[in-house]
């Protein structure tokens, strides 16, 4: 249901392309001649999630789901702040045509509003990051309103491909957007943490996913 808002809190305290898309996207394809595909296939498992990314820099996570249908997923990563609720991670998520019976519950489990690595990993899947590209987007007036921050600030964007697996069983599960806060990640950090990018210069997965993101960062 387009519109649906929920709200997920886990506190532990401890398609009209913009101007700005050509360049984005010229970027990315240019650093495919440079793609290291095996460095780049980080488990989930060996790093941190992103809600554990930002608890441990934060000190609270929470999740809002601004939208949610069958193809795509709009949420609000956020921390608790003394001001109130601050976005860390704007997140886009394409699913998968066909949700296979083997991960049918999981899925459920994410549109019900769980964290997509979180959900999987508790359950015993293995969950591995494909990464599209990494580069840096202007704040919409929406964005800029859950971040906190100036309208003027440039965030950083990730865009990686997420797959699960168990036993002999493998599946593509998602393309996924990230765009971030300026005080959380910088797209320099995005690449030191989890390497080079695996993609090709003909990518219309992830400019037609940047292309959604964009929309959905502006209304």
């Amino acid at each position: 249901m387009i519109g649906l808002i929920t709200r997920r809190p886990l506190f532990v305290q401890s398609a009209q392309v913009p101007s700005w898309l050509g360049a984005v996207l010229g970027v990315a394809f240019a650093a495919a001649a440079i793609a290291q595909p095996t460095a780049a296939r980080a488990q989930i498992g060996a790093e941190l999630l992103n809600s554990q990314r930002i608890e441990q820099a934060f000190g609270s996570y929470g999740i809002e789901v601004l939208e949610s249908d069958e193809t795509i997923r709009v949420s609000n990563l956020y921390s608790i702040e003394a001001k109130g609720e601050i976005c860390r991670t704007f997140a886009v998520v394409r699913y998968p045509d066909r949700i296979d019976p083997l991960f049918s519950t999981e899925h459920h489990l994410i549109l019900d509003g769980g964290s997509i690595g979180a959900v999987f990993t508790a359950r015993g899947w293995k969950v591995e990051k494909f990464h599209r590209h990494y580069g840096e987007v202007p704040a919409t007036n929406k964005v800029a309103r859950l971040m906190r921050t100036a309208s003027s600030s440039r965030l950083a964007v990730h865009v990686y491909a997420l797959e699960v697996s168990k036993a002999d069983a493998r599946f593509p599960y998602a393309m996924i957007v990230e765009v971030h806060h300026p005080d959380y990640l910088s797209s320099a950090e995005l690449a030191e943490i989890y390497g080079p990018v695996v993609m090709t210069a003909e990518d219309h997965a992830t400019a037609e996913l940047l292309a959604i993101a964009a929309d959905k960062m502006a209304r």
